[in-house]
């Protein structure tokens, strides 16, 4: 019998070892999906009754998607808005209180 890379086991092995890189956003998917269905009861859509549903609607405002997008300005500020923008769009940017990092981020 000849060891072939094209076999089943081989296939199998090799997506259970590379699952630490793919299962994060699958995992991140599969939330994100579940609650944007959530008034629908998920998804796989089961009945919700007028308690669950009262108890969704009340915590609606609570989740926050961890798919959100940050700008590097926002990420060196600590995660706050820049300020240009709350000052409207022909305002000038803020001087950085501290120099900027060289090299690759």
């Amino acid at each position: 019998m000849q060891f072939s890379l094209n076999s089943e086991p081989v296939k199998y092995a090799l997506i259970a070892l590379t699952a630490p890189l793919w299962w994060p956003f699958v995992r991140a998917l599969w939330r994100e999906l579940n609650d944007s269905l959530r008034d629908e009861g998920g998804i796989f859509g089961q009945q919700l009754t007028r308690a669950e549903l009262e108890s969704v609607n009340k915590a609606k405002g609570r989740h926050e998607s961890p798919l959100v997008s940050e700008t590097w300005d926002e990420h060196e500020r600590g995660g706050a808005a820049p300020s240009s923008s709350r000052r409207g769009p022909r305002a000038s940017p803020a001087p950085a209180t501290r120099p900027r990092p060289r090299g690759f981020r």
